[in-house]
């Protein structure tokens, strides 16, 4: 993920690189500039014999003309004897380092044999009698002492422009950069289940505070609304479970007399009421259908108060903690599924200890609620896996089923409350869509998480993971 603080250092770090390669680049060009005229002045001189004549002058004495003060005037021999004739006023020492004989048509760089300047920029000339040849050297220490001064500008230009930089990339970072990271770090935690976590503050009189301030206040509202809605099902659930149990008393009271006999003496007729055993078999089968759904109902308030105290223990901090056998408790599921589903081939994979710190009724509930949707979401006879391993850090539990598997676009919400998924999954007991929202809020408040993978036509997994 390329995030704004990394876009900005490469944004930077290329730019710091343009400046490098155009300050290198100037003074490169700078310099060819001064070679070239050093090597224009070498090439004029050269080709005119007059300068050689003016030069010889000097050497007997004569003042040396104008534009020559600068300038080697050498004779070389056949022989490869190199005779100074005439020297430059500031360096009187210098000789330039030639091989004997050699003949340099146009200006290059050579090394020095004698003086204070290092190298200079020579060409040698042939003379009218064809058996020697004139030396023409230009010291380089002009062009060398441009070229330092001009890189030392350039080089303390660019430190001071970095450090400008710097310090406004530093002004970007800790008024801008640093507080989004800081509520981008807040926000993750808050939805990995710190409810408790807010944003920093970030620094006054800024966007980013202004930003900070407005997402506190979102989280708080967010927060309170979820804690009314909470509330709320807690108590709506307390109390629907009284009709809901009348209700379902009713029913049951009903199917019990329908199924007498003969009507107690003690209890005689009523002019207009039809006597229960002699009830018509249509209201038999209405009382029995609100018998069921009143026992559907039941079960998904119960499911909803569960959720309710679930949410209440993981925002107080967590369940009660003690030491469970995991190892232990994954084979008492296994049995108990068994003996539930004894079409099925549940097959078991766990050491045979391996303990864990929770809440031992709750783990049993959370590995049968992931047991059972695998017995409801497959075909009769589908194998069912329990595999306990140890992770670093954690300890995972797989239930596997051998079922047609959930839809690609279905899998990122199963563990949400009241989803389900009839298409993909074979069932004909459907379920309030509670279940696996329960295993998931059991495992928050372990301090694990519960994940899904699942490919359709190969069946699924669900995955608990438990802190070690």
């Amino acid at each position: 993920m390329m995030t704004l603080h990394r876009r900005l250092v490469i944004a930077v770090s290329a730019l710091a690189m343009v400046l490098v390669v155009a300050g290198l680049g100037v003074l490169l060009v700078q310099r060819a500039f001064l070679v070239g005229r050093l090597d224009a002045q070498l090439a004029a001189l050269a080709q005119s014999p007059r300068a050689i004549l003016l030069a010889s002058a000097r050497a007997d004495g004569g003042a040396p003309a104008a534009g020559l003060s600068d300038i080697y005037v050498g004779r070389m021999e056949a022989d490869g004897t190199l005779t100074t004739i005439l020297a430059p006023t500031s360096d009187p020492g210098l000789v330039p380092a030639l091989v004997p004989g050699e003949r340099v048509t146009e200006p290059q760089a050579r090394p020095t044999a004698s003086g204070e300047a290092p190298r200079v920029r020579v060409v040698t000339a042939p003379l009218p009698n064809g058996r020697a040849q004139a030396v023409l050297a230009v010291p380089t220490t002009a062009a060398d002492a441009a070229t330092r001064r001009l890189a030392l500008t350039l080089g303390l230009v660019g430190l001071a422009v970095a450090g400008v930089v710097a310090m406004l990339l530093s002004w970007v970072d800790r008024l801008g950069l640093r507080p989004i990271a800081a509520m981008t770090e807040a926000a993750d935690a808050i939805r990995a289940g710190d409810t408790a976590r807010r944003v920093p503050p970030g620094p006054p009189g800024t966007e980013a505070a202004r930003l900070g301030d407005a997402l506190n206040a979102m989280i708080d509202s967010n927060a309170a609304t979820q804690e009314r809605m909470r509330r709320f099902i807690a108590d709506a659930s307390h109390e629907l479970r009284t009709p809901l149990t009348t209700l379902q008393g009713y029913a049951a009271l009903h199917t019990g007399r329908a199924g007498t006999t003969a009507m107690p003496d003690a209890v005689a007729p009523v002019e207009g009421v039809t006597s229960p055993e002699v009830a018509s078999p249509e209201v038999a089968d209405a009382m029995r259908r609100i018998g069921e759904e009143a026992a559907r109902m039941r079960r998904l308030v119960d499911g909803l108060l569960d959720l309710a105290r679930l949410d209440d223990l993981e925002a107080l901090g967590g369940l009660a903690r003690e030491p469970v056998d995991l190892g232990v408790l994954v084979r008492d599921v296994a049995a108990d599924l068994r003996v539930v589903a004894p079409d099925r081939v549940v097959t078991v994979q766990a050491p045979q200890s391996l303990i864990v710190s929770g809440d031992r009724d709750r783990l049993t509930q959370g590995l049968v609620g992931l047991t059972s949707n695998a017995v409801r979401h497959t075909p009769a006879g589908a194998a069912v896996w329990l595999r306990v391993q140890p992770v670093p850090g954690a300890v995972r539990v797989d239930v596997e089923d051998a079922g047609p598997g959930i839809p690609p676009e279905h899998v990122p919400h199963v563990l949400g409350r009241f989803h389900r998924v009839e298409a993909g999954r074979s069932s004909s007991r459907g379920g309030s869509g509670l279940g696996l929202a329960i295993v998931d809020a059991i495992a928050r408040a372990h301090g694990g998480s519960v994940s899904v993978v699942s490919e359709v036509g190969r069946g699924s997994t669900f995955t608990l993971n438990l802190p070690a």
